[in-house]
């Protein structure tokens, strides 16, 4: 028996080892497929923020414009003191309006209507107020004067006028209110020099004429320019 121990001990030792071997071996992860198996992975992508998210900016919704009550319309009447004559006229959404006393006081004036609402501006002038398809009402206001108004809707040749012409190489300007009784008022301007206008004919707008001197007349809408820039 004792011949053999060194051989049994030797068969001992390389048992041993093999077992190590294989325990190593076992224990060590596979580097190629652990980088194969993660390179078949798809990554996630990161989350992101829509405009409702916490914290992310929003868009504010579009203001609502409310469109005009009244599509095309013209109104003369007059303030409650009876010391202007007033005249607005509406289209789409535009409006123009002409204030005067048929003396010295006038005014041109544009703005917009929105809704049922009023607004006009001139240089030295506005108006506020409210529109329908029977009537308007507001205040107006002219070189720092202001008076309740009212008037009506009229139909034509009930309106605004404008005339235009050039009277002893003096750019003249005149405006004419035609009211829904045929009254008219009216005033010329002569680069700033103001006076009563002269008649005028609806029928036979070609035919006016200031001091001999023809004149181009038109009717005014809503969304003519009368303001100079």
């Amino acid at each position: 028996m004792r011949k053999y121990a060194p051989l049994a001990t030797l068969v001992s030792v390389v048992l041993l080892g093999a077992a190590l071997l294989v325990v190593n071996i076992l224990g060590t992860p596979d580097t190629g497929q652990s980088e194969a198996a993660a390179a078949r992975v798809t990554p996630t992508p990161p989350a992101v923020a829509g405009p409702t998210a916490a914290g992310a900016p929003s868009t504010p919704p579009e203001p609502t414009v409310e469109p005009p009550v009244v599509a095309e319309k013209a109104y003369t009447g007059r303030s409650a003191g009876n010391e202007v004559t007033v005249a607005v006229a509406v289209k789409d959404g535009r409006a123009v309006a002409y204030v005067c006393d048929g003396k010295k006081v006038e005014a041109w004036m544009e703005g917009k209507l929105t809704g049922t609402a009023l607004s006009l501006t001139g240089k030295t002038s506005s108006i506020s107020g409210t529109v329908d398809e029977k009537a308007s009402f507001g205040t107006v206001v002219v070189d720092g004067k202001e008076w309740p108004f009212s008037a009506r809707g009229v139909a034509a040749p009930a309106g605004l006028y404008e005339g235009r012409g050039t009277l002893a190489g003096v750019a003249t300007r005149v405006g004419w209110i035609v009211d829904g009784d045929g009254g008219v008022t009216g005033v010329v301007n002569r680069d700033g020099r103001r006076s009563a206008a002269p008649a005028l004919d609806p029928a036979s707008l070609e035919a006016t004429r200031i001091d001999g001197t023809p004149v181009t007349v038109k009717v005014l809408a809503g969304n003519d320019a009368v303001v100079p820039r």
